[in-house]
C-alpha cells in the first residue's frame, strides 16, 4: 500500500506538518512519496497537469492524501479529478485545514473518497491498513466517507495525539531539497496555538477533538533537543528558527530548554515567534535571550487598539504590545513584526493608526499579509454575512493571512 501526499501552495518554505505526517507512515511500514506544486494568483491546474500525469505514473499509488486550505480548494478538486481520469482505482483523501471545516463540500464531488478531519496521522495509517485488507471504515476515527449508496458517514472524532515526545522526529528526506535553499533549519517544538484570534485558522479547528482542551501541546526540551543534535550531524546551518505559533514560555519549561540549548548550541542563535501578552514579561524574555535567541516575530496586525479587539479578537493594549518590544529590546532580540492590509471595514484612521503605531515600536523588520477570510472563522463569517467577498476573485487569489 503506497501512500501519495501532495500539497499546492505558494509558500517555497519546508512544509512541516506533512514532514511529521510522512515520517509518521513510514514508522509504520507504510510507503509514502511526497510532491509540492507552487501556485500563484490567477493560475490553474492546468499549468500542473503534466507534471501530476509524470508524478502519478513514477510512483504508482494507491492512496493521493490533499493537504487543503482555502486557497488550494480548487487546484485540489480539479487535480483530485485528474487523477481518477488516469485511474479510477486511486483512492483520494482529503485532509487539512479546510476539508476538516468543511468536509462535506468535498465529498459533494465525486473524485473525493474520503476526508480526515484533525490530525491526520492515525487516521492515514488505519485507511491505509483498511484498503489493503478489505476491512469496514466504521471505526476509523476522524475519517468521513461514503458508502455504497452514496451517504456521507461521519466516523467518531479522532482525538489529539497529546504526548508529542513519542511521536518520531519528521521526515527530512522528503524536504531535503528545501534545505538547501535556507542558511536556518525549521523545528516545531509543539502543536497548536492557547489563543483565539478571530481571522485565524486555528480558531476553526482547535475545537474538532473531544479532547480539545489539550490543543496547545508542547514537547520537552529534551525531545527538541535531542532532533536539533540529530540534524546538526547531517546539516549545516547557521540558526535554527522555531516555527511554531508561539514558543513555549512555561517557566519550567524554559529554564530546562535554556540550560539544554546553551550547553549544546552555545554558537547557534534562534528565532521564535511569541504573542505580545507573552513578551511582557521581563523575566521570561531574560531568559529567552540567555538561552540564544536572537529575534521574535511577534503579530501586531492593526495599530488601532479598538479595530485589533473588536474585528481580529486579539485583546491586547497598545501598551502591553509597546512593553513587549522594550523588553525584547533591552534583552538584544531584533523584532520582526507582522501587519495585515485590505482588512474588511478598516478605514483611513485605521491605517495611519498602524503606521503610527509601527513607527513607535521601530522593529527591526516587518511583514504584511493580505487578509484572506478563512472558512471557519468569525471573519470568514462577519465578510460572508456582510456580502463583502469578491466570490470569482476569491477562487482565483492565492494568499494567506499572517
Amino acid at each position: 500500500m503506497k501512500i501519495w501526499l501532495t500539497i499546492f501552495t505558494p509558500y517555497q518554505t519546508v512544509q512541516m506538518q506533512i514532514a511529521a505526517l510522512t515520517s509518521y507512515l513510514k514508522h509504520s511500514n507504510i510507503e509514502v512519496a511526497y510532491s509540492e506544486y507552487y501556485i500563484f494568483s490567477g493560475e490553474s491546474f492546468e499549468k500542473h497537469r503534466n507534471q501530476v500525469r509524470e508524478d502519478i505514473l513514477r510512483e504508482k499509488p494507491d492512496i493521493v492524501g490533499f493537504s487543503t486550505y482555502d486557497m488550494n480548494y480548487h487546484h485540489t478538486l480539479d487535480c483530485a479529478s485528474f487523477i481518477k481520469e488516469l485511474d479510477s482505482n486511486i483512492k483520494t483523501i482529503a485532509g487539512g485545514h479546510t476539508a476538516s471545516v468543511v468536509p462535506f463540500e468535498f465529498l459533494d464531488y465525486d473524485c473525493i473518497d474520503f476526508v480526515g478531519k484533525g490530525e491526520g496521522e492515525e487516521t492515514l495509517k488505519e485507511l491505509a491498513h483498511a484498503l489493503e485488507n478489505g476491512l469496514p471504515f466504521d471505526d476509523i476515527k476522524g475519517l468521513y466517507w461514503k458508502n455504497e449508496n452514496g451517504e456521507v458517514i461521519t466516523n467518531e472524532a479522532r482525538p489529539l495525539m497529546e504526548v508529542l515526545d513519542e511521536l518520531p522526529f519528521i521526515d527530512r528526506d522528503v524536504v531535503e531539497y528545501q534545505h538547501s535553499k535556507i542558511d536556518y533549519l525549521p523545528f516545531l517544538m509543539g502543536r497548536g496555538c492557547p489563543y483565539k484570534c478571530d481571522y485565524c485558522g486555528n480558531e476553526a479547528i482547535k475545537d474538532l477533538a473531544p479532547n480539545s482542551e489539550a490543543w496547545s501541546r508542547y514537547r520537552s526540551p529534551e525531545h527538541v533537543i535531542e532532533e536539533i543534535l540529530l540534524c546538526r550531524e547531517k546539516y549545516d546551518f547557521k540558526y535554527v528558527f522555531f516555527y511554531d505559533d508561539v514558543f513555549c514560555l512555561k517557566l519550567d519549561w524554559l529554564v530546562k530548554f535554556k540550560a539544554l540549548y546553551k550547553k549544546h548550541f552555545p554558537n547557534i542563535p534562534y528565532i521564535c515567534l511569541l504573542r505580545p501578552e507573552m513578551a511582557k514579561d521581563e523575566r521570561r524574555m531574560k531568559l529567552l535571550s540567555e538561552s540564544g535567541c536572537m529575534e521574535v516575530h511577534m503579530g501586531v496586525e492593526s495599530g488601532s487598539y479598538k479595530y485589533r479587539t473588536t474585528m481580529l479578537g486579539r485583546h491586547m493594549s497598545n501598551e502591553v504590545i509597546l512593553r513587549a518590544c522594550d523588553n525584547l529590546k533591552k534583552y538584544n532580540m531584533r523584532i520582526t513584526t507582522f501587519l495585515m492590509v485590505g482588512m474588511p471595514d478598516e478605514s483611513c484612521l485605521d491605517m495611519l493608526k498602524s503606521l503610527v503605531f509601527i513607527w513607535k515600536i521601530r522593529p527591526t523588520g516587518m511583514q504584511t499579509g493580505i487578509f484572506y477570510p478563512l472558512k471557519g472563522t468569525p471573519s470568514y463569517d462577519y465578510c460572508a454575512k456582510n456580502n463583502l467577498i469578491n466570490w470569482k476573485k476569491r477562487k482565483e487569489l492565492v494568499v494567506y493571512t499572517y
